[in-house]
């Protein structure tokens, strides 16, 4: 079941070019040493992705997101998609700030940020704050504690994003939702161990 799956998201990346690394408009970006063994190689002016390497961490960085929001955690995202804006606008738990230069490190703290259109600097400020950090379309590893290394500038593969994102916030918010109706079922039964009864 899960091998079928991820045949289906492989060919979905692959035809939607989800394996070329994100450029800037300039052409003048450099792709980190931290990056090569999560990359399958080059071609004239484009790098690209080990696709393989990528479903495993994009699969984490959607895990850890579940499970941040099912503990009521705080989360980021550091990203210029007006979609995912609009998305989490009313809900307290989820921050989203366009980048520019300290505005994440004047922000308040969070348990896990997303930043996409990764920039040296904004990496810098998210590690100096000590914040989880998911990088999406990243061109370095460098302080990314969950690489989402898929190609997102692609127009099916935004969409794919943010209703992977927006699947996992949902069902994170059920987890939620299901702790804390056990939670005062369990304060009225006390902290006390379980008994061994013997049956006659």
């Amino acid at each position: 079941m899960l091998k079928t799956e991820y045949t289906r998201l492989l060919s979905l990346f692959i035809g939607s070019s989800g394996y070329l690394v994100p450029r800037s408009m300039n052409d003048n970006i450099k792709i980190s040493k931290t990056m090569h063994p999560y990359l399958l190689g080059k071609r004239d002016i484009y790098y690209f992705y080990n696709l393989e390497k990528s479903l495993y961490g994009i699969r984490a960085s959607l895990e850890v997101f579940k499970t941040i929001l099912s503990k009521g955690g705080e989360i980021f995202f550091v990203s210029n998609s007006p979609i995912i804006e609009l998305a989490f606008a009313k809900d307290p738990s989820i921050n989203y700030i366009k980048w520019k230069r300290t505005a994440l490190s004047k922000s308040k703290d969070a348990d896990l940020v997303f930043l996409s259109d990764i920039g040296e600097e904004n990496l810098v400020e998210a590690h100096r704050k000590c914040m989880l950090s998911v990088g999406v379309g990243s061109t370095t590893m460098s302080k990314i504690a969950y690489p989402f290394n898929l190609n997102v500038e692609s127009f099916l593969l935004a969409n794919w994003f943010f209703s992977s994102i927006y699947t996992t916030y949902g069902r994170g918010n059920k987890m939620k939702e299901n702790l804390d109706k056990e939670r005062p079922l369990s304060s009225l039964l006390g902290k006390g161990g379980r008994k061994n009864v013997a049956l006659r």
